[in-house]
């Protein structure tokens, strides 16, 4: 089915058809602050897109998804955004092209497809600041690169990977259904990295989308060797670039050692210990969950599950904090405030925003 953008929501109009009524530079710029956010958008798809995993079926609906989802891109006014569950360029395309038809012309969206052929969700990146160009790229992904098939090799040497991209792939073990165990692999097939210069400081940020349900013993193990990965791709391709690491995004499980508004529910994981300790050499924590300087334990949730499926927030619903925002503990200084968006309903996303102002001077 081909692809129809967005243009009819608020008229066709590219960025020159536009009249200059940006306001004056010194309204637009904070000079020394630096808003960083991570929004989960729920199932992001452009209208006519065919999905897998469906959240609107009809065009109508998925017109609004994208007005609201720019809405609160633009209530917020990030500078950089990283966004889970994007499901293709044409939707990032699309939710850029109503940025700017609202006269935000800055923003720029950054797409590079998953191997999660499942779902098909995707990390994507909008920005006001153009990134640095990395190996000729301005947007990564880091996945094991296939040997090609030929004749000469048998099947199971067809399926292995180069020995440079053995560490992009971890094998973890886990019970099934019938109490036996099944041992599997794990790609970290939904994240993305991003290499940003911003007033002199480099930071790379690694947006990830790890495997859901913190409850269950399996997803918990795949996201165990997720988490490994990512680590490897903090010190292999951030650090040794030369960027100070910023790890965001959702990442499907709770921080023991920053308290939640939910009391009751626990990791079963050493998930994020592990992402902030990412480097065992070292002395201490490299990271730290930025969750930790937002005043109120009752704010600190990012996720809302609608239990009886009825579109409003009841008692027996869950709120979470699965989203996280990890700096490096050098940017900790840094930061002048943090906090969680929680103004909009279950017809926005199921998650909400996490933002973090950074004072740069």
């Amino acid at each position: 089915m081909a692809l129809l953008v967005l243009g009819s929501v608020a008229g066709a109009v590219g960025p020159e058809a536009v009249d200059d009524i940006s306001p004056p530079a010194s309204a637009r710029q904070r000079e020394a602050t630096l808003r960083i956010a991570c929004f989960n958008a729920e199932n992001l798809a452009v209208p006519g897109e065919e999905t897998r995993l469906t959240r609107y079926r009809f065009e109508p609906a998925r017109r609004r998804h994208f007005e609201r989802i720019a809405a609160v891109i633009e209530t917020l006014a990030p500078d950089i955004i990283v966004m889970p569950e994007v499901l293709s360029s044409a939707g990032v395309e699309a939710l850029v092209r109503l940025l700017h038809e609202k006269g935000i012309q800055d923003f720029q969206g950054y797409h590079i497809d998953s191997r999660d052929h499942f779902s098909g969700f995707d990390v994507a990146v909008l920005s006001r600041i153009e990134p640095d160009d990395i190996d000729g790229a301005k947007i990564h992904l880091y996945v094991p690169q296939r040997k090609q098939a030929s004749r000469d090799r048998k099947p199971a040497e067809d399926l292995g990977l180069t020995v440079d991209d053995a560490w992009l792939q971890e094998s973890y073990a886990s019970t099934d259904d019938l109490g036996k165990e099944r041992v599997r692999t794990a790609v970290l097939q939904r994240h993305a990295v991003v290499y940003f210069t911003v007033r002199g400081r480099k930071i790379g940020l690694l947006g990830l989308h790890l495997k859901s349900n913190p409850s269950e013993s399996a997803s918990n193990a795949q996201r165990m060797a997720e988490t490994k990965i990512a680590c490897e791709i903090v010190k292999r391709k951030i650090i040794a670039n030369g960027y100070l690491p910023v790890v965001l995004g959702d990442i499907n499980d709770y921080d023991p050692d920053v308290p939640m508004a939910d009391s009751v529910r626990m990791t079963q994981t050493t998930v994020l210990r592990n992402l902030k300790n990412y480097d065992d050499a070292a002395v201490g924590d490299e990271l730290v969950n930025v969750a930790r300087y937002i005043p109120r334990v009752a704010d600190r949730y990012t996720s809302h599950w609608d239990f009886n499926e009825n579109g409003v927030a009841d008692r027996d619903d869950v709120f979470t904090m699965i989203d996280h925002v990890l700096v490096h503990r050098e940017l900790v200084s840094t930061i002048s405030r943090v906090f969680i968006c929680h103004a909009f309903d279950l017809d926005v996303s199921d998650h909400f925003p996490v933002v973090v102002d950074f004072n740069l001077d």
